[in-house]
């Protein structure tokens, strides 16, 4: 393994059928053309649902045998396919994204995990935009919608073999015509602006919940562990999250390109990578190389994903990123991740200075557990003129993970909005109570933040 870093230290130089079912009682044979095996008319675009048990016409009625649930409809039809979806969906949004799969991409190769790669930072929509509501400086339709059937006319049957996305055009009496309308002229859907980085919130009295920084005996690197919750609180409950980096120590750092676990060549001084059991996003997962910002604004759960880093947190749009030897299949919120033959490294390691915080990984684990992660890491140093070996190591390197513990339970966090005074609960401004409920209280409890204003604008203490 270790040649391998050394080898690695030399790269980074450079409408309803009126029959339903089978027809089993006998009546009148419908006109219009063959019928199939079930009994539903082809001609006519009917097709036999086997969860409706009748027959359909998959445009005008839902049928669980087109789709799984609401996304995968919603998806088979923002991609071309001819298929109703039942109304409960129309209040999920969806947006289709195309995937790559960079280095680093989730289970499709040996190396990593997939991830979605935004190498141009600008939003994905549907190629069909769906109807939005008007945004509040657009101008309403201007063209009326089509013209309802009035209430005792009596429409012939009409067989119209096409389909039209924007429905069809009707008479004067509100019947249907074999004629499809142009394009409804709803509001163009704006695109979505860049989402800014997010910013620091600050912390009333300096820290309510502070992490020490300690001084360690390394020679070139020190651990630094930040709480990216607030308190353990404002992210997945029962969880707290941390963000793990290393200061520069040694001023002859001059770039790390590596993390890794090795056993020494000989298996006699092992020293690992150990990682512990991780709480993985279900919606959007990343192993390494953080998460892309739309997509935290997506889902927000997703910014208390777990991973590892080399600097970037932001997904890796240029996918400088690369593992070996680890096997972040297994990574779950109950395995960890322990290697003597793996590592991380970056095709990209920039010079970094003393005052530098460099970032290597965020872990969100229960509130109750207490652990360790411990890496090694390597890099080059500033070296002019260089006869012997121009880098360094830093082995086994320990970030300890443990809830945080509440200095002053009675102040108020300046990004809460909702405050429990210990008896009634209460409105938070910047810090400072509100309109409070006026509940009598026969005895007190202890005080804290019921809820925060944006789950994603939590910062390090």
């Amino acid at each position: 393994m270790f040649k391998f870093l050394s080898l690695i230290s030399l790269s980074v130089q450079s409408l309803s059928q009126a029959t339903q079912g089978p027809v089993l009682m006998p009546g009148p044979v419908m006109v219009g053309g063959e019928n199939d095996a079930n009994g539903c008319l082809i001609g006519a675009g009917y097709t036999w649902c086997d969860s409706h048990q009748s027959c359909i016409r998959s445009w005008e009625t839902p049928c669980s045998d087109n789709f799984k649930d609401c996304n995968d409809c919603l998806n088979k039809q923002a991609q071309g396919m001819n298929i109703a979806c039942p109304v409960e969906c129309s209040n999920i949004d969806t947006i289709v994204m195309p995937l790559n799969k960079p280095n680093g991409a989730k289970a499709t190769q040996q190396l990593g995990t997939v991830s979605v790669s935004y190498p141009n930072p600008e939003p994905m929509l549907p190629t069909d935009p769906l109807p939005t509501d008007p945004l509040p400086t657009d101008p309403l339709p201007t063209d009326p919608l089509p013209p309802t059937t009035p209430m005792g006319t009596v429409c012939p049957e009409v067989m119209c073999m096409m389909y039209c996305g924007n429905g069809y055009v009707q008479d004067t009496r509100g019947c249907q015509l074999c004629s499809c309308l142009e394009n409804i002229p709803y509001p163009v859907p704006r695109p979505m602006p860049p989402i800014p980085a997010p910013v620091p919130v600050p912390v009333e009295g300096d820290a309510e919940c502070p992490i020490p920084i300690t001084d360690c005996n390394n020679e070139y690197v020190c651990p630094k562990v930040q709480e990216v919750t607030h308190c353990s609180q404002g992210g997945i409950p029962g969880f707290t999250t941390y963000k793990l980096s290393l200061l520069i120590k040694n001023p002859i750092v001059r770039t790390i390109y590596a993390i890794y676990g090795d056993d020494d060549g000989g298996g006699i001084n092992e020293r690992p990578m150990i990682i512990p059991a991780a709480y993985q996003s279900p919606s959007f997962n990343s192993n390494i190389g953080g998460l892309n910002p739309y997509i935290v604004s997506i889902d927000h759960t997703a910014n208390y994903d777990s991973w590892l880093t080399m600097n970037l947190d932001n997904g890796d749009p240029y996918g400088t990123l690369s593992s070996v030897g680890i096997d972040f299949d297994s990574w779950t919120n109950i395995q960890g991740i322990y290697t003597t033959d793996g590592a991380i490294f970056t095709t990209a390691a920039l010079d970094l200075n003393m005052n530098d915080e460099y970032v290597v990984g965020q872990i969100t684990i229960p509130n109750d557990v207490v652990t360790d992660v411990i890496m090694n890491f390597q890099g080059k140093i500033v070296c002019s003129g260089c006869t012997s070996r121009n880098t360094w190591t830093e082995t086994q390197v320990v970030f300890h993970l443990s809830k945080p513990e509440v200095v002053d339970p009675n102040s108020i966090p300046l990004n809460c909005k909702s405050w429990y005074d210990g008896c009634n609960t209460c409105r938070v401004n910047n810090g400072i109570l509100g309109g409070c409920t006026r509940l009598m209280c026969f005895r007190e409890d202890n005080p804290y933040c019921l809820s925060f204003n944006d789950p994603t604008q939590h910062t390090g203490h």
